[in-house]
């Protein structure tokens, strides 16, 4: 992976960041998580891969899909298969 900038880090991003890689998170999967929890908590809905892809300076879809399924198996989000915009927050992390 190469070293990119993550000038979308928020002071309090940064200080959960210790928090979360102990619990196995990241820190691309962190920032990923974070802008999702941010549009759903502004917008009331979730984001698309699309708007994720944008939001987190992703270079695609694919790599998108991959952090979402990643970050389902750690038990961060819950996805509704067969739904568009369907991903949930599990338990109120962060």
């Amino acid at each position: 992976m190469n070293q990119r900038k993550y000038t979308n880090m928020t002071k309090d991003l940064k200080q959960t960041l210790k928090k979360t890689v102990k619990e196995g998170l990241t820190p691309r999967q962190l920032l990923v998580y974070k802008e999702i929890v941010d549009f759903i908590r502004g917008n009331k809905y979730s984001p698309s891969y699309e708007e994720i892809k944008q939001l987190a300076n992703l270079r695609s879809k694919s790599e998108v899909h991959r952090y979402v399924h990643q970050l389902e198996r750690r038990g961060w989000i819950r996805l509704g298969y067969g739904r568009n915009r369907s991903i949930s927050i599990v338990g109120g992390r962060l």
